[in-house]
């Protein structure tokens, strides 16, 4: 059967580039080509959401304080389930992974995160912690203004194309920038040419009639150029990365679930040599305002799990002194249960922070339990003294010019 060559591009781009825009191909491409592979010792950021407002008081428990039972007469976890940390807070029983890493002081607990003002507002929630701005709306995220000012003058992520990766099907304000485009990838196997299942052996043929294509046609139109360009650097891109995934040499066990497979994919491009600094995953279904137990039981679960894979992987392969998680939830729960055996929107939660390179600990007190502000807990660390720590001490970034003040780092790192 004949193939129309207009027919043939327009297809064959339009699965090349069904998760990526151009420029963002583009960029993979180019790093492809380039041969451009993490520097030893470079610092990687892995940045983990918990989407929907995870319940704190359930996940590091106050399981020595009376107030938190005589609060949560069914969602209370009794003492004797507690993974205790101290004599007074512990974690929640599907978390033994995490307390393991904190017995081995790589992970460290920040108590109370929050800001003043708060939103109970998913959306605009979000935002505030996506952007680092609780004042007003952003245009760009804390993270996207960092490698913006890291592409300025020559600096250490000028020329690297590939800055950050994110692994969700949709791009979080967090990353957004105005001089760095960061691509979404969230299966290499969905990033890459196809054919007709029924006739894979034509597989070859395909990709020599692409290219050829590809390469010789000029309609002398505007973006012709950038179409080919697209088009023959999809193919680039989309082989580096497949080769990334299968030459990953590991024995790690990761969930088999969307976020275990995920950070296991971020595991292959830090392993891979991919240069990226910042990955960005997150793990959604926190809003628990019913039923709770079993809906965060079985989060944290995946949680727990799937950190610890990806923090053996990471020693494993010689770069557990390179690489820092951080998780976060737009804010906590209320203190007290509410009619549905579930918690409603509230305020501060505390957040972990993993790796080789983390002092581990409990920073921060923990919210008073009975001092409220209408039944919500009082913040006690601003969240943005822990991105201040993050830029100033791992990524040796200046938090002041990107948060637009001055804020006290924290000694995790």
């Amino acid at each position: 059967m004949d193939i129309s060559r207009r027919n043939f591009i327009k297809a064959s781009l339009g699965v090349a580039s069904f998760f990526l825009t151009p420029m963002e191909i583009m960029a993979l491409a180019a790093q492809a080509a380039n041969g451009q592979t993490r520097r030893a010792g470079s610092k990687v950021f892995v940045i983990v959401q918990l989407a929907g407002g995870n319940d704190g008081l359930n996940t590091v428990i106050p399981y020595g304080a009376g107030a938190y039972y005589q609060a949560r007469r069914e969602l209370g976890i009794e003492q004797a389930k507690v993974i205790a940390l101290n004599g007074k807070l512990g974690l929640h029983p599907n978390m033994q992974p995490l307390a393991d890493l904190y017995a081995q002081k790589k992970l460290a607990i920040v108590q109370g995160c929050g800001y003043a003002n708060p939103s109970r507002s998913h959306f605009r929630s979000i935002e505030i912690w996506q952007t680092g701005d609780p004042a007003k709306i952003a245009d760009t995220g804390w993270l996207g203004r960092y490698l913006d000012f890291a592409q300025l003058e020559g600096g250490k992520s000028s020329g690297i194309l590939l800055p950050a990766v994110n692994v969700d099907p949709i791009l979080p304000k967090t990353l957004s920038a105005n001089k760095v485009t960061v691509p979404s990838v969230s299966s290499v196997y969905d990033f890459r040419f196809r054919v007709d299942p029924k006739y894979p052996e034509d597989r070859a043929q395909q990709l020599e009639a692409f290219n050829d294509i590809y390469s010789n046609f000029n309609l002398r139109r505007p973006y012709v150029d950038l179409l080919r360009k697209v088009g023959l650097d999809a193919n680039a891109a989309s082989d580096y990365l497949l080769k990334v995934v299968r030459n990953y040499k590991g024995n790690q066990q990761y969930p088999e679930n969307t976020f275990g497979r995920g950070l296991k994919f971020i595991a292959q491009m830090i392993t891979g040599g991919v240069s990226s600094q910042i990955y960005n995953i997150s793990l959604q279904g926190f809003d628990t305002h019913a039923n709770q137990t079993r809906t965060q039981a079985a989060l944290l679960k995946q949680l727990a799990d799937g950190l610890s894979a990806f923090q053996a992987d990471m020693e494993a392969h010689g770069v557990g002194s390179d690489v820092i998680v951080m998780t976060f939830s737009e804010f906590g729960r209320r203190v007290s249960e509410n009619g549905a055996r579930g918690t409603d929107h509230g305020t501060a939660a505390p957040l972990f922070v993993m790796g080789s390179a983390v002092k581990g600990g409990i920073y921060g007190d923990h919210p008073s339990l009975t001092n409220l502000d209408d039944g919500d807990l009082k913040y006690k660390v601003d969240f943005r003294q822990v991105y201040a720590t993050i830029l100033d001490r791992w990524l040796q970034a200046d938090s002041h010019q990107i948060l637009g003040a001055k804020f006290d780092t924290l000694s995790f790192v």
